[in-house]
């Protein structure tokens, strides 16, 4: 069974340095998990866009996406942006069927691994 693509999503900026970080997330996460089983996009100021993402996902036959957000939290993009985004994809590419994920700052590990680092910097 082929796994389902996971879309990053992250919030985009005009600055190309800003975007490394999350390309280098996404190519290495290529060389583990296949080359077509992750895309990256961006909210705003940069492309590919997340409507782009799922134009492509659907020309290709893709039944099935998750999209996790690379935001700390819960804010205006996931809580108002993003929705309207998914409405329009959904009407567009009925086919396609999209699980939205809890921004990554959410997840426990992320967390945890935000404790570390603090606590590294206050005990350096």
């Amino acid at each position: 069974m082929k796994p389902t693509p996971l879309v990053l999503l992250a919030h985009g900026s005009k600055y190309p340095q800003w975007r490394a970080p999350f390309e280098r997330l996404a190519d290495d996460l290529r060389k583990d998990v296949g080359q077509d089983n992750v895309l990256l996009c961006y909210m705003e100021s940069a492309t590919p866009t997340l409507l782009d993402i799922a134009r492509q996902l659907a020309t290709a036959g893709a039944t099935r996406c998750r999209i996790l957000p690379l935001f700390m939290a819960e804010g205006a993009h996931f809580s108002m942006d993003i929705p309207g985004q998914l409405e329009e994809i959904t009407a567009q590419f009925p086919a396609l069927e999209i699980e939205l994920l809890p921004p990554i700052g959410q997840h426990p590990l992320f967390l945890n691994l935000m404790r570390q680092i603090a606590k590294e910097s206050v005990s350096a």
